[in-house]
């Protein structure tokens, strides 16, 4: 009877570990059927773009929601917060065909994609890429790298849940944000008290803001503002499909809404009739990180730009010198490539010039099938160890992001033909 029981037992937990599994393996995963229902409705409504698996696409849904973190009110919070004394903007009746704000006669104004992680923070992301863009126009395409941290932790605008873009660029206007050493990003809320002594003494603002348009939004009030003054913040809705994402002029075609989201408009292109847009979801997603939306995605679903953030320039207050040297990274390798039965690997973050530092430099995993086990700090940089799960489907790809750099990690697919008869 004992025997009998114990083995009843034994094969309960051995029904739940497999039910488990399963449960595990459908949230985490992308599910073939979906990417296959998404690339039908593309098909079917003859929209122009592609959906394939991302970085993103295979997350569970509460993972996904955290890509995102926007208010959805914040075309009212921008009504009533913005700047009363900043320029309104022209109507431009004779602009470019084309402007992106990456290429303008060989110099870019854009800093390199980043990557939020499992934290609602793209209000920090998009707010910070906007100031950003402000100070390399005012200074002839100089590269800087700020710290988004500094406004989930210090600003009040949010945290990892969500926050307002709206209050993160009355922020960025009123105090500024440091460079990126002095608090590096860690996707978590964190304590204020961890960046840099004094940071508030070195930090770069805006002059001001303003919303795009004093009534409802159109392509032509986002076209003029990029014309006229360089990148904007935009907010957007979310839904399923936009996670699969991959390469073309994005718009709506099937699944459940997500969430608001807040990005970088940098560029337009009238003869795609698209907004170029940068996100904050590292380069394993999209075209490198960037996409291209429907002019028409302003009165659609995804109702792009419901709330558009205009800055009206830097703020002409550089770090003084002398002061603390801006902290660069090099990696000791771009990427490494597993067999579909996985594996562990190593790399290092590289010291290259500045004054670094140690305390809030973090790791984070584009994917949940390559997991950070642990780190280790030497004289000449930060060691990342982490762990590749097995594949059970087709080749896959996901990159580990650190201090603005990212590690790229490809994966074969899996042996299909394993335990057939020759």
């Amino acid at each position: 009877m004992v025997r009998k029981r114990n083995a009843v037992l034994k094969t309960a937990v051995i029904l739940t570990v497999a039910v488990l599994i399963l449960i595990y393996s459908a949230f985490v995963y992308a599910s073939p059927e979906e990417l296959e229902e998404i690339k039908h409705a593309i098909q079917a409504k003859g929209a122009k773009w592609h959906a394939d698996e991302t970085s993103v696409s295979g997350l569970a849904w509460k993972e996904k929601k955290l890509r995102l973190g926007t208010r959805e009110d914040e075309d009212f919070l921008a009504e009533v917060l913005s700047s009363p004394d900043t320029a309104p903007i022209p109507e431009v009746t004779a602009s470019l065909p084309t402007v992106d704000w990456r290429n303008v006669e060989g110099v870019s104004y854009v800093t390199p994609v980043k990557n939020q992680g499992s934290c609602g923070s793209c209000w920090a992301f998009a707010t910070t890429a906007g100031l950003e863009s402000q100070v390399m126009i005012g200074t002839e395409g100089m590269p800087i790298d700020l710290s988004e941290q500094i406004l989930v932790s210090c600003s009040g605008a949010g945290t990892c849940s969500g926050g307002s873009p709206t209050s993160a660029s009355n922020y960025i206007r009123d105090v500024g944000l440091p460079l990126e050493s002095c608090f590096m990003y860690t996707a978590s809320n964190n304590l204020c008290s961890n960046a840099c002594p004094n940071w508030q003494e070195n930090t770069y603002s805006i002059k001001g803001w303003h919303r795009a348009s004093t009534a409802a939004i159109t392509a032509d009030d986002i076209r003029n503002a990029l014309y006229a003054y360089g990148p904007i913040i935009a907010t957007m809705y979310v839904y399923n499909d936009f996670f699969s994402y991959r390469s073309g002029v994005y718009s709506y075609t099937t699944g459940s809404y997500a969430g608001a989201h807040a990005v970088l408009v940098v560029g337009y292109d009238d003869t795609q009739q698209a907004f170029i847009v940068k996100n904050s979801w590292g380069s394993g997603w999209g075209e490198a990180g960037f996409f291209m939306i429907a002019y028409s995605e302003v009165t659609g679903i995804s109702r792009f730009g419901y709330s558009m953030m205009v800055y009206d320039g830097y703020g002409d207050n550089p770090t003084p010198d002398p002061g603390p040297q801006p902290c660069s990274y090099s990696l000791s390798s771009s990427g490494a490539t597993f067999k579909a039965a996985g594996g562990t690997g190593s790399f290092t973050t590289l010291y290259a010039q500045g004054s670094c530092s140690l305390t809030s430099l973090s790791a984070v995993s584009s994917s949940p099938w390559v997991m950070i086990t642990s780190t280790s700090n030497g004289s000449s940089g930060i060691t990342i160890y982490y762990a590749v799960d097995a594949n059970t489907g087709s080749a896959r790809s996901a990159t580990i992001d650190i201090a603005g750099l990212s590690y790229k990690i490809n994966q074969q697919q899996a042996n299909t033909n394993k335990g057939k008869k020759k």
